[in-house]
């Protein structure tokens, strides 16, 4: 009798351990589902392509004077990805799965607003000023991630099981 009240004990253990891994792995698909989803509204889109349009090293005084369009584009550019910093490192999202999402953008928006950033928190006296941001940036950068090889070339040959 003790013998099965153990094993029923242990089996019940195992399956609410995998039960809790399911769930875990259910909580992070629907967080990158939801980050796929922040990142394809008209705003992020807009403000994302005003920004793809200057050059990676435009100064904080190059971007101001092109105009509010550009700043509000690099505020919401910056607010968003660091509330996707702050979501990585939690565990919340992915680091794998936000990469391969947007690795690639994040890199290129750090390198067009990171001098705008540094002056801003110079200026406002902050230094946290977007830190999430300037985190998950740098993480992508350690990786060459411009540098890595297109995913439609590295996947050439793949094909989804029947």
């Amino acid at each position: 009798g003790t013998a099965v009240a153990a094993l029923v004990i242990l089996v019940t253990a195992v399956a609410g351990v995998a039960q809790l891994r399911q769930l875990r792995e259910q909580r992070r698909d629907t967080a990158a589902v939801e980050l796929m989803h922040s990142l394809q509204d008209r705003e992020f889109v807009r403000s994302f392509s005003l920004l793809l349009s200057l050059p990676t090293d435009i100064t904080a005084d190059e971007l101001r004077a092109c105009g509010s369009d550009y700043v509000d584009a690099a505020s919401l550019i910056g607010f968003r990805l660091e509330m996707l910093g702050v979501l990585v490192h939690r565990g919340a999202v992915a680091f794998d799965v936000t990469e391969d999402l947007a690795g690639g953008a994040i890199v290129s928006m750090w390198l067009r607003l990171k001098d705008f950033i540094r002056v801003t928190r110079e200026e406002q006296h902050y230094p946290m000023f977007l830190e999430w941001f300037q985190w998950i940036a740098e993480q992508y950068e350690k990786r060459d991630r411009l540098q890595q090889v297109p995913a439609f070339e590295r996947h050439r040959a793949w094909a989804p099981k029947p």
